[in-house]
């Protein structure tokens, strides 16, 4: 197995300190030298081509490498973007493009948009995230599939039947648009998702084509056992994350707008890798043991220090993972 690590790491969506600079390209021309200085040899990118929304990236004049007028604007193309992550020690390159139609519902919201009109921006976000992944060389597109519930019931109501079938019907046209690239597509389970649960198993069953990313912390909030999950679709696995967490959403957040942003109960959701209560290193062999031989994600999702947060993240992977083994 091999080890990526994404960039997600940095939480984009959040003003605070800091803001700016991680807005530069500066910041992430430097923050993936520090990923290779730690030892991973592949990232995952972000996507997203829309900035209505007043939290999305700012795409028109970011450094943020998240979508195609980024990498144009910024990065001088797709080609100049390869040569310099690999000239700079990220030798396997993109391994990953990963795309939320979270991003197609605040577009949604921020232009004002009737409902309806969601599908077409959630098609046009992953034709685009499609596209942009093939330009980057990009083995995988990874889509989390549903916006928060919060939101859907706040657009759709509660009869969510035909957002159900859409989606399943959109991720079938994606998946054949794939094909002609080579490119694989697996949809990543949330815990605030509509298809938390086993929904996932309904819309995998519903899209044969469709792989799976699988992320254990978010598998723990709900909870569901991680490791039994994998086994559940370990023909299927791809591009497999690691996060970790100690959350118990014991007030229901995931119903809720701006889940990971609780206001009732424990604030933080995500920990660190290694400091929650996964037991990542059984999980991890037991992928081994499975035979899994492809990449795991890793991402220490919101670390309240982006630099400290990778340098501890390339140390779990190198000597945490392998205490006592």
């Amino acid at each position: 197995m091999k080890y990526a690590f994404s960039l997600e790491t940095v939480n984009m969506l959040t003003s605070g300190p800091g803001v700016f600079t991680r807005q530069s390209k500066s910041f992430w021309t430097d923050y993936m030298k520090y990923a290779a200085a730690v030892g991973f040899s592949g990232i995952e990118l972000p996507f997203n081509c829309f900035h209505s929304d007043p939290m999305a990236f700012e795409t028109g004049r970011s450094g943020i490498p998240c979508s195609e007028l980024a990498i144009r604007e910024k990065y001088g193309g797709p080609e100049h973007f390869i040569f310099f992550i690999k000239e700079i020690g990220i030798s396997d390159g993109i391994v990953d493009i990963h795309v939320s139609t979270q991003d197609a519902m605040l577009e949604l919201l921020a232009c004002g948009k009737r409902r309806e009109e969601y599908y077409p921006l959630a098609e046009e976000l992953l034709s685009r995230a499609l596209g942009h992944a093939a330009g980057l060389n990009a083995d995988c597109l990874i889509v989390s599939p549903s916006p928060e519930l919060g939101w859907l019931y706040r657009v759709f109501g509660e009869d969510l039947s035909a957002f159900e079938e859409q989606t399943a019907d959109m991720l079938e046209k994606l998946t054949k648009e794939a094909g002609k690239t080579g490119i694989r597509i697996a949809v990543k389970n949330e815990f605030w998702s509509f298809f938390r649960g086993m929904k996932m198993n309904g819309l995998l069953q519903r899209v044969p084509e469709l792989l799976f990313s699988p992320d254990p912390a978010h598998f723990h909030i709900e909870g569901r056992n991680a490791a039994e999950a994998f086994s559940e679709h370990a023909d299927r696995l791809l591009c497999v994350r690691m996060n970790d967490t100690a959350f118990g959403d014991i007030f229901d957040n995931y119903k809720k707008i701006n889940a990971e942003l609780p206001t009732e109960g424990p604030q933080k959701i995500f920990t660190d890798c290694g400091e929650g209560e996964l037991d990542l290193k059984g999980l991890i062999r037991g992928l081994e043991t499975a035979g899994y031989d492809g990449w795991i994600i890793c991402e220490n999702r919101r670390t309240s220090d982006v630099y400290k947060g990778l340098l501890k993240l390339g140390w779990f992977v190198r000597y945490g993972l392998n205490e006592g083994k």
